[in-house]
């Protein structure tokens, strides 16, 4: 039977695995991990509860129980992926398989044609490490262009700067004021996700106006109360907006670290 501070750990485990899927709700891996952890994470609570009495359930249920219905509940908020089996999940399946298939309840994909293309390989929409010439550094950007196999142009997601893919710092005279951009035409899938990207990076730009505007400003304490479209300031994320509060958690969108999860007492 797990103890009470081995699921507390798994918990704090689960939630980053819940986080990097909110983060990256198109990459299957993430999402079906996240998933998994929940459901491994709600098994092992239901058996650490099974042997205890009515009043200790209530006190373990009012710390732990509590987190585990929270990332419930943000795990909910992901892409369905289908029913995902607490064990063997690689095993219940129903109907035939064909050879070199391999399948995780409600995912599957085959071993040939069918298989994703490996994730260092550059993409429209994609993230890649570039040079941003506002930030003066590298930073995370996303892919809105190619030519080819290689970026063309990026979007950052620090500063919503738009600019032609670079790891090194642009040398004067190579990118003058009347440079024309870069048009793509690519499928329609490409032009979607370039939409996409662009809609994203003028969402953190108005986040960040907006915070960097607010006339009040809370210092986050885990201990304090907070509710949706407050304007927090984290010691490690800086400003950040509350989206989503919960009974033990909140999600809190930052310009400069995305959507995270912060735990309240």
């Amino acid at each position: 039977m797990p103890t009470i501070d081995e699921l507390t750990s798994e918990a704090r485990d689960v939630a980053l695995l819940v986080h990097a899927a909110q983060e990256q709700s198109d990459d299957r891996d993430k999402v079906v991990a996240a998933y998994e952890g929940v459901e491994r994470l709600s098994q092992r609570y239901r058996e650490l509860t099974a042997g205890l009495s009515e009043m200790e359930k209530m006190k373990v249920d009012r710390t732990l129980g509590r987190r585990v219905t929270d990332l419930r509940r943000l795990t909910s908020l992901l892409p369905r992926i289908g029913a995902i089996a607490s064990s063997t999940p690689d095993r219940q399946v129903s109907g035939a398989s064909v050879a070199g298939e391999r399948r995780i309840t409600g995912v599957s994909w085959n071993a040939g044609a069918t298989k994703p293309p490996p994730s260092p390989a550059a993409r429209v929409g994609g993230e890649i490490d570039a040079w941003c010439g506002p930030c003066d550094g590298l930073t995370t950007h996303k892919i809105v262009a190619m030519v080819g196999t290689e970026p063309k142009q990026v979007v950052c997601d620090a500063c919503g700067g738009r600019h032609n893919f670079r790891t090194t710092p642009a040398r004067k005279g190579t990118e003058g004021p009347a440079a024309a951009p870069v048009v793509s035409r690519g499928t329609p899938q490409e032009q979607e996700a370039i939409r996409k990207a662009e809609a994203k990076a003028e969402e953190l730009r108005a986040l960040s106006r907006e915070v960097a505007s607010a006339a009040e400003v809370k210092n986050f304490d885990p201990k304090e109360r907070y509710r949706p479209g407050d304007i927090i300031s984290h010691l490690e994320y800086g400003r950040g907006k509350v989206e989503t509060v919960l009974r033990s958690s909140m999600l809190v969108r930052f310009p400069n670290g995305g959507l995270k999860s912060l735990l309240l007492m």
